[in-house]
């Protein structure tokens, strides 16, 4: 089934045949609307179209919002839509955009626009009327190609797809400034049968999926043939993670694909959740886990051993008594000298095994909820761990796996004669396992030289929740936190889901680091949602940002490639093992 694919052909975000250098009058803003057929009667051939004509005199760029909603005559509400607008000092723009409706009949159309101080309403009549469509070459083309696609099925024709490659011009998907965002296209027609239809695009938002542009073109493709297009994407008005939603609609294809970019990424900014006893809170919890001997028990596992490495199983006590435990892995040509450690946190019901470096050690921890089958002693009811007790901060379960994390480098300083270097101890994770490397890096501040984390999954629940509309579907957090409510309703209402959750959001951990961050992240991700991780590396110290690096990759969802994997061996070794004396 064929689905309806319709775009305005719009060019108001400052398309370069758009800008004018004719402004007004110094120190004044002229706005102007004006129907493009002066009678107001538009048809098929001449379509509703109104011309934009704003000339801006100030000695300051003018930022706003052009809206404009279509009513009956009987004023009932049949489209509306609204764009950001962007226009430098001393520049014009003049535009012609298109309103995407074709029924017969009278209708109203208002037109609101709001730059900075300056607000303008422009009101209209117009008719839309039958006319002659231009069917006849239409209709003669429908009749050729529904006998060719006839013929096509019956000689097996018909099987194929049009395959699509974006590549945005900066690798990382990153743009600043106000030159447009370019993407060169890839199209490869694999139908026996020429393809003749429309291909576009939708720029939206990454939080509410607001549209703030869209453009559609013809294309034709010949049979088993390729073609290079080339988008120029006119930039945002505002710093973000924006979503490109390109569809091609063709003769016997009709697809949607998704890509991201992210524009202004170190000007994005999202506000704090942070409780006012914050610190308070943690610094009770640190207490009451200094409260709780550890009793640490090692024991070389020999099966895990290697001829190149010493493989222990390391056991400790936590929060509430509850026995955890991990894999230290010392390389035997480090052994007599003083070596840096890697500390690395899991996954979601993630179990971790030893790793094996060359200059490092590294200690593996498998905190609770990491073992599925032993977390039913804890969680007998069987409730979903992200959820388990979240009614209340003093007992939800990452409360105690925080600390159980803060745990592992207590072992490692408290076992310095083994070798650990206390002033080389780094943190690492992903998904889940970055959250938590990122709040360890927080809580112990200079304790922690260097902090990797790729794709950190809970850095802004309420963020999370807001863009859920666009991620609801492909997010287990999103999910498990709906269903929690809906079963608890009586009890817990979501916004005391979400004060609860303050205290375990990364962000608010952010502030306090003090140690240099290598942050990897998918801009596809719906686990770890780009605006939400950047949202957060924002937030650290500035000191710290200047020493901190971020990775995007805009073809990934919640993952990174494999040469970033290889990145992070080469930033582990530049902060830790090349500082051996």
């Amino acid at each position: 089934m064929k689905r309806v694919f319709c775009f305005i052909l719009f060019l108001l975000l400052l398309a370069t045949n758009g800008m004018a250098n004719n402004v007004a009058a110094p120190g004044q803003v002229e706005i102007g609307i004006s129907p493009t057929e002066k009678s107001g009667i538009f048809n098929y051939k001449k379509r509703i179209k109104y011309k934009l004509d704003i000339k801006n005199g100030t000695k300051v760029d003018q930022v706003g919002t052009l809206y404009y909603e279509l009513k009956s005559v009987d004023g009932e509400s049949l489209l509306e839509r609204v764009f950001d607008i962007n226009i430098p000092s001393k520049k014009a723009i003049n535009n012609d955009f298109e309103i995407p409706f074709e029924t017969p009949g009278a209708y109203l159309i208002k037109f609101t626009v709001v730059l900075n101080k300056v607000k303008r309403e422009f009101n209209f009549s117009f008719d839309f009327v039958t006319g002659e469509k231009p069917d006849k070459v239409a209709e003669r083309a429908a009749n050729k190609n529904s006998k060719e696609m006839f013929d096509a099925e019956l000689d097996g024709e018909m099987e194929g797809e049009i395959k699509i490659a974006m590549k945005p011009s900066n690798i990382d998907g990153i743009f600043v400034g106000r030159s447009n965002i370019h993407y060169d296209v890839n199209l490869q027609n694999t139908y026996k049968l020429a393809q003749t239809g429309t291909i576009g695009y939708q720029i939206k938002d990454a939080i509410h999926g607001r549209v703030v542009s869209e453009k559609i073109f013809d294309l034709k493709l010949a049979k088993r043939s390729s073609k290079r297009l080339s988008f120029n994407i006119s930039p945002p008005v505002k710093p973000g993670i924006y979503n490109i939603e390109v569809s091609i609609n063709t003769t016997t294809y009709d697809d949607t694909t998704h890509y991201t970019f992210g524009y202004e990424i170190g000007q994005m900014t999202s506000p704090f959740h942070r409780p006012d006893d914050f610190d308070d809170f943690w610094k009770a919890a640190m207490e009451e886990l200094a409260t709780v001997n550890p009793a640490y028990k090692i024991e070389e596992d020999f099966e895990k051993s290697t001829a190149k490495h010493k493989v222990y199983r390391v056991e400790m006590s936590s929060l509430d008594d509850v026995r955890i435990y991990g894999w230290l892995s010392i390389p035997t040509t480090l052994l007599g000298s003083k070596f840096p450690v890697l500390v690395g946190y899991s996954g979601y019901h993630v179990m971790l095994k030893p790793l094996y470096f060359d200059e490092f050690a590294s200690f593996m921890l498998n905190a609770r909820g990491a073992d599925k089958e032993a977390f039913k002693e804890l969680n007998p009811e069987n409730i979903e761990m992200i959820v388990f007790n979240v009614h209340d901060p003093m007992k939800y379960i990452y409360r105690a796996m925080y600390m159980d994390c803060i745990r592992a480098v207590d072992f490692i300083f408290a076992n310095e004669d083994m070798g650990f270097d206390l002033k080389r101890v780094a943190v690492f994770g992903g998904s889940q396992g970055g959250s938590l490397s990122l709040m360890v890096a927080g809580l112990l501040g200079s304790k922690i030289q260097t902090c990797m984390a790729d794709n950190p999954t809970y850095c802004d629940f309420h963020l999370n929740m807001e863009m859920q509309d666009n991620i609801r579907e492909e997010s287990f957090i999103i999910k498990n936190f709906n269903r929690y409510l809906d079963e608890n309703k009586n009890t817990i209402s979501k916004e005391d889901l979400l004060n609860n959750l303050s205290y375990f959001e990364i962000q608010n951990f952010a502030p306090k680091i003090k140690c240099s961050v290598l942050l990897g992240i998918g801009l596809l991700d719906p686990l770890a949602p780009a605006v939400t991780t950047i949202g957060m590396y924002n937030k650290l110290n500035p000191e710290v940002i200047k020493m901190s690096e971020i990775y995007t990759f805009p073809e990934l969802a919640h993952e990174v490639p494999d040469r970033h994997n290889t990145f992070k061996s080469i930033w582990f070794y530049e902060k830790l093992a090349k500082g051996k004396k």
